[in-house]
C-alpha cells in the first residue's frame, strides 16, 4: 500500500494501547501543532482537547519529555510518532505524532528529501491506515509537517512526496497538518495537487497570525468523508498554532 522510503535519521515509536477495533461511523479529530509543548498551560489544554477524540494529529510533538506519560502509559490511544529531530543534550525528540482509539493496520513514515537551513532539520510525514466500522475499505490518515524556509522547488518536492502516499489508496482519506503555506505560490500548488486526488479542504473560520505572515498554515483535506462540524479554538494560546477540532462521518450521502 505504501511505498518504502526511509532515511537514516528517521525513527518510529509506537506507544500506548488502543481499546477499539474500528473507527466510525462518526470520527472526532483533533489537529494541533503543539509548539514542542514549550508554553505554559499546554498540559491543561491538551487534556481538555483530547476528551472524546478518536484521532489526534500533532506536529512538533515531543518524546522523552515530562509529558511522556500521556503517550507511553495511555490506555485510550495508540500513539505513533515519527521523529524528525533529536536534541542530544536533553535527549528530547520532536516530530509528528498520531493518536488513535484504534490500532493502525498499516503505517509508513518518511523524512523530507531536503533539510531546513541552519538547523539542518528534515520534516516528516506519517501515514496510518485504520479499519472502518462496517466497511471493507480503510481510512488513510496522513499527518504531515511540511518543510519551511526553503525554495519553492524544495517545498514542492516534499509536497509531492506526501501525496505519493495517496496514489494506491482508493478509500477515504484524511490529510492534515502544518503545511507552511505562507505564500500564494505554495497555497496554489497545494490546492491544485489536492484536486487531482479528489480532496476537498475543510472550510474553517479562524484568525490569522502575524508570525504566520497573516496566512493559514494548518489545513485539513478529506475524501470520502462527510464533514459534520469543524471548530478552530482561537481562545487557546498555549501554542503558536490554534488547535482545530473536526467531526467527520464515514456515511456519505
Amino acid at each position: 500500500m505504501f511505498k518504502k522510503r526511509y532515511n537514516a535519521i528517521e525513527a518510529l515509536k509506537i506507544m500506548g494501547n488502543a481499546p477499539k477495533q474500528d473507527l466510525g461511523p462518526h470520527i472526532e479529530v483533533l489537529l494541533w501543532n503543539v509548539f514542542k509543548c514549550k508554553r505554559l498551560g499546554w498540559q491543561d489544554d491538551f487534556e481538555r482537547l483530547i476528551h472524546s477524540k478518536d484521532l489526534i494529529l500533532l506536529q512538533e510533538a515531543v518524546l522523552n519529555s515530562p509529558f511522556d506519560r500521556y503517550f507511553t502509559q495511555s490506555k485510550q490511544y495508540q500513539w505513533i510518532m515519527a521523529r524528525s529531530f533529536k536534541h542530544l543534550p536533553s535527549n528530547i525528540e520532536t516530530g509528528v505524532k498520531t493518536g488513535s482509539v484504534v490500532a493502525a493496520s498499516k503505517h509508513y513514515f518518511s523524512a523530507s528529501e531536503h533539510s531546513e537551513p541552519f538547523t539542518k532539520t528534515k520534516k516528516m510525514l506519517l501515514a496510518t491506515a485504520f479499519p472502518l466500522n462496517g466497511q471493507k475499505q480503510s481510512l488513510l490518515v496522513v499527518n504531515s509537517h511540511l518543510i519551511n524556509f526553503v525554495s519553492f522547488k524544495k517545498f514542492k518536492a516534499h509536497l509531492d512526496q506526501i501525496f505519493e502516499t495517496l496514489e494506491n489508496h482508493d478509500g477515504p482519506v484524511l490529510l492534515a497538518g502544518d503545511f507552511n503555506t505562507w505564500n500564494t505560490k505554495r497555497s496554489n500548488y497545494f490546492c491544485a495537487i489536492a484536486r487531482t486526488f479528489a480532496l476537498e479542504e475543510v472550510v474553517l473560520t479562524r484568525k490569522t497570525r502575524l508570525n504566520h505572515f497573516f496566512r493559514h498554515l494548518d489545513h485539513i483535506y478529506c475524501r470520502g468523508l462527510k464533514v459534520v462540524e469543524a471548530q478552530v479554538h482561537t481562545h487557546i494560546h498555549s501554542s503558536d498554532h490554534f488547535p482545530i477540532s473536526l467531526t467527520v462521518s464515514t456515511t456519505v450521502d
